[in-house]
């Protein structure tokens, strides 16, 4: 059972995703990967992540993170990871992946705003 919500969306060059819930089964991350797979196939040269609504990781949903933007990197695109809670961000720094993932607070988020709303509610 899939635990990740993702939601895809935008227009021209501004594309991004939405993470709700949490990316801890190997379903999960492959969940996340097609999303990327999908946003990738636009081939914009940066895409933006809500992350705001991501609950939790595991190793498992860290790795699928790390993926998503070596996959990124690799078809010149970066990932700007967004609105991340600060227990997942100390999680990310203590495993290393901070410093691997172009992490930005919420407020920097210049995807399509739809995936945004009613990401607090």
């Amino acid at each position: 059972m899939r635990t990740l919500t993702i939601h895809l969306g935008g227009h021209r060059d501004c594309m991004g995703l939405s993470l709700r819930g949490s990316c801890t089964t190997p379903a999960d991350a492959a969940h996340l990967e097609q999303a990327v797979n999908q946003l990738l196939v636009r081939a914009v040269p940066q895409a933006w992540i809500d992350c705001r609504g991501l609950h939790s990781l595991n190793w498992l949903g860290q790795q699928a993170l790390l993926q998503a933007s070596s996959k990124a990197r690799v078809n010149r695109t970066e990932l700007y990871w967004c609105g991340l809670s600060k227990e997942l961000l100390s999680q990310l720094k203590a495993s290393g992946l901070g410093s691997e993932l172009a992490l930005r607070p919420a407020a920097d988020f210049q995807g399509p705003q739809f995936l945004i709303a009613g990401a607090t509610a």
